[in-house]
């Protein structure tokens, strides 16, 4: 049987390859890394196929006879460019060297050969007639692939993490939370436009859930670019991912309202940071980090905002990062009562609240990252 997931894995670490061959020079280790695991990928499925297809159809790829409907901002212009060249159909075949490969991603981002005039032995490419089994997908079809490879799953376990918690479990529910944890930080590593990629995908009927999980992808990458052991982002992720858990507590009514809340829905809904970081403090996570997240991340580095807090010691700075990736996430989501805003018009309301609202370290900290996977992310 077919694997789908590793088959699409050769393309999305073909674009990457591509990406990161047209910045950084041949020999750059971000440049090696991509391309020595697209090597291994395309040789364990042609070890099994023979010849591997990637093909477009329409305004999607397919990959041997699997149609890739998951497009982002670097597969749409990868699409773009190869039909330019004529090149609607790749192929792999068994015997691919390493340097044929490196030959062609080269000539993939700079659109020229190396002028040695050695030919292709086990690629091929072209305009397409057939390809394989494959035929595009009818009008109207409802197939659709999981948000997220890497996250399939993700939001309904989430959604009984939270239940169990919120009931006074811990134990395996604390467990599969770091499950989550374990593949963000996966799926950060291996896909640098991870955050990019899920601020685009289709909602989960619960937003709190899927905003949780963008919450923590944001944050586990902040804090990756500030020299945390792997351990101690474990522990990141998990406070950042259960930030919210204390809405469990909140009427569904509000919650859910499809317009804006009064001042007395809002006023309970400011309840939910103490109302989580009750919760979790009856709650073994091996850690107070969850506790003191939930309770600080609605907190303004100049100390308004709510729970009101008396004393004057700074907030962790984990809060602080959570706190930054929150406000972004909710501006860039879509609400039933607005749309979701455009990257620059959230940083532009974002910008304002440096230094008042948020620590202006961390913040530059967050806008380099942001915009670090945006440049890979082909945006």
């Amino acid at each position: 049987m077919k694997d789908k997931a590793s088959l699409f894995a050769v393309l999305l670490d073909l674009v990457q390859s591509i990406q990161a061959a047209a910045i950084y020079p041949e020999q750059h280790p971000r440049v090696q890394a991509l391309l020595n695991r697209l090597f291994v990928r395309i040789g364990q499925a042609t070890g099994a196929l023979g010849t591997l297809h990637l093909g477009i159809i329409g305004d999607h790829f397919v990959v041997d006879e699997f149609p890739f409907l998951e497009m982002n901002p670097a597969l749409t212009k990868l699409l773009r460019d190869l039909r330019e060249k004529g090149m609607e159909k790749i192929s792999f075949r068994d015997g691919l060297t390493p340097g044929e490969l490196n030959r062609f991603i080269s000539f993939l981002a700079t659109g020229t050969e190396d002028g040695s005039g050695r030919k292709w032995e086990c690629i091929s490419y072209g305009t397409i007639q057939t390809i394989g089994a494959a035929e595009p997908l009818p009008v109207g079809s409802s197939e659709t692939l999981p948000r997220s490879h890497l996250l399939f799953g993700a939001a309904d376990i989430l959604k009984s993490i939270l239940t169990a918690l919120a009931g006074g479990g811990g134990g395996k529910p604390v467990t599969e939370g770091r499950d989550i944890v374990r593949s963000v930080m996966k799926g950060l590593r291996e896909d640098a436009s991870l955050i990019h990629r899920l601020l685009q995908l289709t909602q989960h009927d619960d937003y709190t859930l899927t905003h949780s999980l963008n919450v923590c992808a944001i944050v586990v990458a902040q804090a990756s670019t500030l020299g945390f052991p792997e351990e101690r982002l474990q522990e990141i992720g998990l406070a950042a991912l259960l930030h919210d858990i204390g809405k469990e507590r909140i009427p569904a009514e509000i919650l859910q309202k499809p317009g804006r809340i009064d001042a007395e829905e809002f006023a309970r809904m400011a309840e939910h940071p103490a109302l989580g970081a009750n919760i979790l403090r009856k709650i073994d996570c091996n850690s107070d980090l969850p506790v003191i997240v939930c309770f600080e991340h609605h907190v303004r580095y100049d100390r308004s905002g709510y729970p009101k807090v008396s004393c004057r010691e700074p907030q962790h700075v984990v809060s602080r990062m959570t706190q930054i990736a929150d406000v972004y996430d909710a501006l860039r989501t879509n609400r039933p009562y607005r749309k979701g805003m455009e990257m620059d018009t959230a940083l532009s309301i974002m910008e304002k609240g440096k230094g008042t609202e948020f620590d202006p370290v961390f913040y530059e900290n967050f806008l380099r990252t942001l915009l670090a996977g945006q440049a890979d992310a082909g945006t």
